[in-house]
């Protein structure tokens, strides 16, 4: 009796995953299964400007050549230690690129100018947001890739 009680479960589930599966739209992605990133983080001396923040804490400024999309952020004020990284999520033509600092710290700050390469991503209109150590949001914007 158990076994012909899994069988129709099972039968029954088959049957919801197919009806599922064939009665809806799917959504397809052009980046979907990207599980390794590949990009590369530039940042640059200190900058010689006068050691105050800007209250927006500089800004970002995106630029696509061919598939490789450039995200800056201009004029940002991070401690002198900074070792700078970026931490990806894409979920379809939505880019969110989180800053990090992996450096030690230390007791001074200064102005940067940073720089994330994204490699290959496939051509269309990308939503790009940039958050920033802190968790600010430092810009959002779109730009098209590839095209």
């Amino acid at each position: 009796m158990k076994i012909i009680n899994h069988l129709i479960f099972l039968t029954i589930s088959f049957s919801m995953v197919l009806l599922y599966n064939c009665s809806r739209e799917k959504t397809t992605s052009n980046n979907a299964g990207i599980d390794d990133i590949a990009h590369q983080d530039l940042q640059s001396d200190c900058l010689n400007r006068p050691d105050t923040p800007d209250p927006a804490f500089g800004h970002m400024v995106l630029e696509a050549q061919g598939n490789d999309l450039h995200i800056r952020h201009i004029d940002s004020y991070y401690q002198c230690c900074l070792l700078y990284t970026v931490k990806y999520s894409i979920d379809n033509f939505d880019i969110t690129a989180s800053e990090s600092d992996t450096g030690s710290l230390c007791d001074c700050y200064c102005h940067f100018n940073l720089k994330s390469i994204v490699y290959d991503l496939k051509s269309g209109l990308y939503n790009v947001a940039l958050i920033g150590i802190r968790g600010d949001t430092v810009g959002i914007d779109t730009i098209t890739v590839g095209g």
